[in-house]
């Protein structure tokens, strides 16, 4: 209970009732020497304000006002509560006689209750919740700016692993495209000779114009081959002796002869070295 009134005022009130107040530290009291416990009710006020801590039940409760809810008093504890209501200033009074029947004082007399939490003081909780707020305010503003650092992160990350992607393409593109132009340059020009072996030229590779000549050697020999399987009988003289005669001409400007497939290698080898020359060149542009 809770009121501005005087001790007087509330001590007629509990006359009606039946009941008494004493002061819990007079002397009167004192030699009675009665533990707290064994009581049903106590009366505090510190300026002007009131409140009761009254047993219900088999159970202790502080009935302040200024608390959200009723807070649960042990039996060990009371003595220690009402010592420290003392210290902080409240005149504390014992309610003596039979107290009116209170349904919750039915109720407790056959459950226990149990407290998980202590109620707290209405002003700390305000002042609690209100912290809650804007803490929950300032998380909400720190997650909606992570979200959209994050959104940007992963996006500027795919970005990357496209843009790295399509590189590597573009470079197996380029080698593959290298590969085939330097396949066609080996392949101008060359054919394979299955009828004969030419010897292999010792020493460094021929130069382009050798090729050439040799190119055009071979591809003269072939065609008299043809010209002497298609002409008659009587020009067969006549075909081999210019064909010998060609043919000892060009032994006799290019040296030794190469086979087929060392000219080929030879050929590749020199349009590897044209497209490096030429993409390097590209490169330096």
């Amino acid at each position: 209970m809770e009121s501005i009134f005087h001790e007087k005022v509330i001590s007629n009130a509990l006359k009606v009732w039946g009941l008494e107040l004493i002061l819990f530290n007079s002397p009167e009291y004192q030699r009675l020497r009665i533990d707290p416990i064994n009581e049903r009710s106590f009366i505090c006020n510190y300026k002007e304000h009131w409140f009761t801590v009254r047993k219900l039940g088999k159970q202790w409760f502080n009935l302040n006002s200024l608390l959200t809810g009723p807070e649960l008093i042990s039996d060990t504890y009371l003595a220690l509560f009402l010592a420290q209501l003392q210290q902080e200033g409240y005149s504390i009074f014992v309610v003596k006689g039979d107290l009116p029947d209170c349904e919750a004082d039915q109720l407790l007399q056959m459950i226990r209750v149990q407290q998980m939490h202590r109620p707290k003081l209405i002003g700390e909780e305000l002042a609690q919740l209100k912290e809650q707020r804007v803490q929950k305010t300032d998380l909400e503003r720190v997650l909606e700016v992570n979200d959209g650092t994050g959104m940007l992160d992963e996006d500027e990350e795919d970005l990357q692993r496209a843009l790295a992607l399509s590189r590597q393409e573009i470079d197996m593109e380029d080698e593959e495209a290298d590969l085939r132009r330097a396949i066609q340059l080996s392949m101008q020009g060359t054919s394979r000779n299955r009828c004969q072996d030419i010897p292999q030229t010792s020493g460094s590779h021929p130069t382009s114009e050798e090729l050439r000549k040799r190119r055009e050697a071979y591809f003269e020999k072939q065609q008299q081959q043809q010209q002497q399987q298609q002409a008659p009988p009587g020009q067969l003289t006549h075909l081999c002796e210019k064909s010998s005669t060609s043919s000892e001409a060009a032994d006799s400007d290019l040296g030794d002869s190469m086979s087929e497939e060392d000219m080929l290698q030879a050929a590749v080898t020199m349009s590897l070295e044209t497209v490096r020359s030429n993409l390097k060149t590209e490169g330096k542009k």
